[in-house]
């Protein structure tokens, strides 16, 4: 089928079907990696570009972590039609959180439940906004995108058991640096899907914050009718 019509076409088909693959695959089989190995074997992997992304992605910053590289690898490996999927937008950011988290703390011990350090926050500052002409390239405008972003976010702090602030700090460096729009925060906050684990407790930790943004965005909007 392939050599009868271009790939664009199957890879269109195939996502129109919604046929759940993984679900086809032995029980013992059901994996994102085995399912990943028997595509690559028969030459289909194009078929899953996000699969290949999520395990890849992470591998490339942690060889060059420059914005330019990064950019340069997904524009020369993912297609243009992906850069604005939902799906997409949560594993560059997930790679993002994961490379950080890495760089600050690499043994990823117990020291995570502690507060972080000065130069351990001024660290994650900074690695951040390194990456931030990255994120602002797929993000910028695209409201739905930032929510999945701030998603992102939410599993990683959920993962790691939620340590005291670092949601917030996030949340506040997205902000302070115009990664994620005033609308995309309280989207998220008004948002009840149940996709994604720990939404209560992120409300708990930021819901202090996101209280602050609204007044000051009604604030500003009141000052705009005068």
């Amino acid at each position: 089928m392939v050599k009868l019509k271009d790939r664009d076409w199957l890879v269109d088909l195939f996502q129109q079907s919604k046929v759940n693959m993984q679900k086809m695959l032995p029980e013992i089989d059901q994996n994102k990696d085995r399912m990943l190995e028997i595509l690559e074997g028969k030459g289909l992997s194009f078929l899953f570009p996000l699969m290949k992304l999520e395990k890849e992605l992470l591998k490339q910053i942690k060889v060059d972590p420059s914005p330019q590289s990064i950019y340069k690898w997904i524009k020369d490996n993912i297609s243009p039609k992906l850069h604005t999927d939902k799906g997409f937008v949560n594993i560059l950011m997930t790679s993002f959180l994961q490379y950080i988290a890495y760089e600050i703390n690499p043994d990823d011990d117990e020291e995570q439940l502690a507060a972080p350090s000065k130069e351990q926050l001024e660290e994650e500052k900074q690695l951040l906004l390194s990456f931030k002409p990255v994120m602002q390239k797929f993000l910028h405008d695209h409201i739905d995108l930032q929510v999945s972003a701030m998603y992102a976010l939410q599993v990683h702090c959920n993962a790691k058991g939620f340590p005291k602030g670092m949601l917030l700090r996030y949340f506040v460096n997205f902000y302070d640096m115009e990664i994620i729009e005033e609308e995309a925060f309280l989207s998220w906050k008004e948002d009840v899907t149940q996709e994604y684990p720990g939404k209560g407790k992120a409300l708990f930790q930021v819901n202090q914050w996101l209280t602050w943004l609204e007044t000051a965005e009604e604030e500003e909007s009141e000052g705009e009718d005068f």
